[in-house]
């Protein structure tokens, strides 16, 4: 093995640290750390060793060609889910540099529509928000997309003007030690899930009971999982709520058998109509390839179906309800 190669595996099998990762921007290092990991496996070395006397060398060996390859997962998954984050947030700087030049915001729209496709078009929200999120996206890049935007929206709803001041409670850990940006992964996570927890009016939650959920849970809690937990604990005597919430995590998140949570209630025909909208936005109507692909994918049977029941429902509310002026509204 050469030095150079010596030097990209003692790199990545010396715990490197997300700042570290994060100079690391170049596109030949994940191949870098596939050849050098593949360099430091040696079947045949180990077979020879495996025919001394003495197995403690044989022994040593597997255990270092083994630390390798698994150094180099972990290498690899950190600069995989930085490089992607730092990807994003150069698209997003581009379109904030380009937006200003167009005298409004329209015509902005319409360049992006005429020159992007609806499959580039549905990332680049994200990328602008990552790219404005500033040097904190950039720092900490490679916990991932998803938590960083959950963060962006938790500052939002929080109020706060800087990131720095979500962690006052509770302090990130010291990333010069994080070798493979679990212990950030998992504080996030845990942040994100206690926001969810006491958002969805499980105020004595802690950041403790947090952490242990996101544990379990191999992530932060989503939003329907919190509000079933939510929805589960309000049915029980309120002075009971602690110590069953305890008792919950206990059990790996599986509610006794006794004591099950109430059925999910049925979604609304106000939400689903707005999730459609808002999942397939009018623009894809315009996109032929788009179109094609739900050839492909939708059964016009179900389409015709629903298409009768709006139709008919507009009909029915159309010839019911008093004058729009007199509609209440949520």
């Amino acid at each position: 093995m050469d030095e150079n190669k010596r030097d990209i595996l003692a790199f990545a099998m010396d715990g490197t640290s997300i700042p570290e990762f994060a100079h690391v921007d170049n596109t030949k290092y994940s191949q870098e750390i596939i050849e050098t990991a593949r360099a430091a496996s040696d079947l045949e070395k180990l077979k020879e060793l495996k025919d001394a006397e003495d197995l403690t060398e044989f022994h040593n060996e597997g255990k270092k060609q083994i630390l390798a390859q698994w150094h180099a997962i972990q290498a690899l998954s950190v600069h995989t889910d930085m490089f992607l984050v730092m990807l994003q947030i150069r698209i997003g700087d581009i379109l904030n540099l380009v937006e200003p030049t167009f005298k409004k915001k329209g015509q902005f729209i319409k360049w992006v529509k005429d020159n992007f496709e609806q499959r580039h078009i549905r990332y680049f929200q994200q990328a602008r928000q990552l790219a404005d999120m500033g040097d904190f996206a950039k720092e900490y890049a490679a916990v991932g997309k998803n938590r960083l935007l959950s963060l962006e929206n938790i500052r939002k709803v929080a109020k706060k003007r800087e990131f720095d001041e979500l962690f006052e409670d509770h302090p990130l850990p010291d990333i010069a030690g994080d070798e493979d940006g679990s212990l950030s992964k998992h504080h996030i996570d845990s942040l994100i899930s206690l926001h969810r927890l006491t958002h969805a009016g499980i105020r004595f939650s802690t950041f403790e009971n947090a952490s242990e959920l996101a544990s379990i849970n191999n992530g932060a809690l989503t939003v329907t999982k919190t509000e079933e937990i939510e929805e589960w604990l309000k049915i029980q005597p309120e002075d009971q709520r602690q110590t069953l919430l305890s008792q919950y995590i206990l059990d790996q998140m599986k509610y006794p058998a006794d004591n099950p949570p109430p059925p999910p209630p049925k979604v609304s025909i106000n939400k689903l109509i707005a999730d459609l909208i808002n999942t397939y936005a009018p623009e894809n109507l315009e996109d032929s390839s788009w179109i094609e692909r739900q050839r492909g994918v939708l059964d016009m049977d179900s389409l015709r179906s629903a298409q009768t029941f709006i139709n008919g429902l507009i009909e029915r509310m159309g010839s019911t309800t008093a004058a729009p002026e007199a509609v209440e509204t949520e």
